[in-house]
């Protein structure tokens, strides 16, 4: 991971940005608006499953497949900031104001979609995902990768369990204060894997 100069602490943070419960605590209380307290839980833990299992197939499949098609790691870390910082544009600056649908019906089937994927399982995610597994080659390092996602949902199913407390009791500011602070954080690591794929590449050449 030397090439991108990135401590792994701000990595884990980024990761928590991209697929936490910033986003996804609405996303939930809306959803599942019209479902009682017995079915919320059931689709919590599906989703949080669901979203888990997709991902351990980037950690453990996703690297394979982009070496096999002739990916460099140059072009994969260039890609991941890219797509790092155009989404952390659109976060900040948002867009054009939507009106919000009613909710659909309350049925287990909302834990794969939308829940699971795009809720938790992003394309940005999983490009970082499929980044990590590039510099973190090895079967136990894939595995503590694993663990970190594992972590994230578990904290993910608690506060999709929490949602409708939360967003009914707080209400919405804090995750639009924590979602621009995690916005402005990955324009910068964006940009920060942009210029490290360039150099990795060889396009900046040392002087």
């Amino acid at each position: 991971m030397s090439e991108i100069n990135v401590p792994l602490p701000l990595l884990g943070s980024l990761l928590f940005s991209m697929m936490g419960p910033i986003a996804l605590l609405p996303l939930f209380a809306q959803t599942t608006a019209a479902a009682n307290t017995v079915l919320r839980r059931k689709i919590a833990v599906l989703a949080g499953l669901f979203a888990f299992g997709t991902l351990a197939v980037a950690v453990f499949v996703g690297t394979s497949v982009m070496a096999s098609a002739g990916t460099s790691r140059s072009s994969l870390i260039i890609a991941a900031g890219l797509i790092l910082f155009i989404t952390a544009l659109k976060n900040v600056f948002g867009g054009a104001s939507k009106s919000e649908p009613s909710p659909p019906a309350p049925t287990t089937a909302l834990a794969m979609m939308p829940l699971a994927i795009p809720g938790i399982v992003t394309p940005m995610g999983v490009a970082i995902l499929i980044l990590f597994s590039s510099y973190f080659p090895s079967f136990p390092e894939r595995l503590a990768i694993l663990g970190v996602v594992g972590g994230i949902m578990f904290a993910n199913v608690g506060a999709m369990l929490g949602a409708h407390w939360f967003m009914r009791v707080i209400g919405p500011v804090p995750l639009i204060i924590l979602g621009a602070i995690f916005g402005v954080l990955q324009a910068a690591m964006g940009i920060e894997m942009i210029m490290s794929g360039l150099k990795l590449s060889g396009f900046f050449l040392p002087r």
